[in-house]
Parts: C-alpha cells; structure tokens; sequence
C-alpha cells in the first residue's frame, strides 16, 4: 500500500493527464465528457497517479480517496461509483489490477435474459482481452444509466481502450 510510483509510473501518469486535458473529449471521443472528478484507493501509487494525472489536465478534478478501493471487490468499487453525485456526468477511477480489469469486464457483459446474452465474448470483451489492461490503462465506458445508483453489470459499453506510452 506504501510503494510508491516508479519513473515509468509517474511518466505515463503525467502523459495520460496531458491527452486527457488536449482538447475536447477523452482521446478524441468527443460523445465522452472529460472526467469531473476522480475517485481512487488510498495506495500511495494510485494516489500519486491520480494527482499526476489531475496536475497534468489543468488541476480541474476533485480527488477522493478510498481506503475501501485497496483490495477491493469489484462489489466494492462499483458501490463507490454508485454514491457518485448524479450532478456528475464522467469520473475517472484510478485503482488496482486485476479488480479494475475485472470491473470493466463486468460493466461490459450482456445482461442475462438480453437479446444478446448469447454472445458472451461480445465485442466489448474481446478488445479487452486481445488488448491486455496494464499500468495505467484507460478504459472509457459508456455506461447506459440515469443515475450513478442504476451503475451495474452489463449497463456499460467499451467507447475506447488506451494504454501508455501516451
């Protein structure tokens, strides 16, 4: 929980901030609002990549830290994303492998009893697998709900996967 970030670490982090902060949109996804707050685990390195990220965009993002998010469920961390302020339309979580891996996963999948529940190695999923999730990887997520609340398996879609060197 006390290891700190490495040069590589607090470079990607830097480089991440800098594209999230360029211009309108995540990456170019102009449907994707910019984050308006960021949530992360309390590590020491997920905090340090949170803040480089945030120092890098301009300083424009509140930053929580969560106790909770070090070793946590997937459970565990959607329930953080669910007590998000529904006045906020876009977060960035900053967390731990393979839990955020896991939860992108999750927010991915067809629902059971959909029209598409067949296709369980659906687009989204394939991506991530063929494409990996390492350190300081980005995974934007549509989510289809009203509310933060409403956040649960199946309610998201992949809008784009991005890994350093940014």
């Amino acid at each position: 929980m006390e290891r700190p970030l490495t040069a590589r670490g607090r470079r990607d982090a830097t480089a991440l901030g800098r594209r999230l902060g360029a211009g309108e949109g995540v990456f170019g996804l102009r449907q994707v609002a910019l984050p308006e707050v960021a949530l992360c685990s309390a590590a020491v390195r997920t905090r340090q990549t949170a803040e480089l990220v945030n120092r890098a965009m301009g300083d424009r993002l509140p930053l929580d830290a969560f106790r909770s998010l070090y070793g946590a469920t997937t459970e565990t961390t959607l329930r953080v994303i669910q007590e998000i302020d529904d006045d906020v339309r876009s977060a960035l979580m900053v967390g731990h492998n393979p839990t955020i891996y896991r939860l992108v996963w999750e927010l991915v999948s067809p629902v059971p009893g959909s029209d598409v529940e067949e296709e369980i190695e659906g687009d989204d999923r394939s991506l991530l697998r063929a494409h990996g999730f390492p350190t300081c990887a980005l995974a934007v997520v549509a989510l289809e709900v009203e509310t933060w609340q409403a956040c649960a398996d199946g309610r998201g879609s992949l809008a784009g996967l991005f890994k350093p060197p940014y």
